[in-house]
């Protein structure tokens, strides 16, 4: 609640500065994330989710604006088993989150624009299965995850534009036991990043724009 406050707050501070200028947008969109979990001992963005849901975003000049996202991300890892190399491993972890990401979005020219902000998520639920089998609530995952975005897009119509994003959890989706978090790192940013399993995804969506309101005068 926080968020919204102080984005709706802040959007309607902006358009008393610069009344006509803001146009407000409503942008519904669709895609896949490939995921992947530091910390689990597999590597690669082998597991695949979905990615659902809307943002608003608010214009504060030509070329800059603010966008506030409320989205069903799938997020996880995944490993098969790969017995020409003798490893008869398996692991999928699948984890359903509210994803709420503040980005700052920026046009570099009429059609090609970057994104870049803080994200927090919630944790509705989630699977975890091995070859041992279903392993879910026997290490339970943090019920909240803080992260980072950046994003490379390009407008494919007036109303239609593509998006591939990277999003990176700075706090763990699962903490280490009390043990581990006690080994010392002599560098800050290891003792920072090694307190637990950390989410990595890359998110390839499309997304529709509604505006919500036209210029002045138009």
């Amino acid at each position: 609640m926080r968020v919204l406050l102080v984005f709706f707050c802040f959007c309607s501070a902006l358009s008393a500065q610069d009344k006509g200028q803001n146009v407000f947008s409503l942008k519904p969109s669709f895609g896949i994330n490939g995921c992947q979990i530091h910390g689990d001992n597999y590597s690669g963005y082998d597991k695949f989710g979905v990615l659902l849901g809307t943002a608003i975003n608010a214009r504060i000049n030509e070329r800059g604006s603010f966008e506030l996202g409320f989205y069903f991300s799938q997020k996880g890892s995944r490993h098969n088993p790969n017995p020409k190399n003798n490893d008869y491993s398996f692991y999928r972890v699948n984890l359903n989150y509210l994803d709420m990401p503040l980005s700052f979005r920026y046009m570099v020219n009429e059609r090609y624009f970057i994104t870049l902000g803080p994200s927090v998520a919630y944790l509705i639920s989630y699977r975890e299965e091995t070859e041992r089998g279903d392993w879910t609530g026997m290490y339970p995952f943090n019920k909240f995850e803080a992260g980072v975005n950046f994003g490379l897009g390009a407008k494919i119509q007036d109303k239609f534009s593509v998006e591939l994003r990277s999003s990176n959890s700075v706090t763990p989706v699962r903490s280490y036991g009390m043990l581990a978090n006690q080994v010392w790192y002599p560098n800050a940013v290891a003792r920072f990043f090694n307190k637990g399993l950390y989410s990595n995804l890359l998110s390839l969506f499309i997304t529709y724009h509604f505006d919500l309101n036209k210029k002045s005068g138009e």
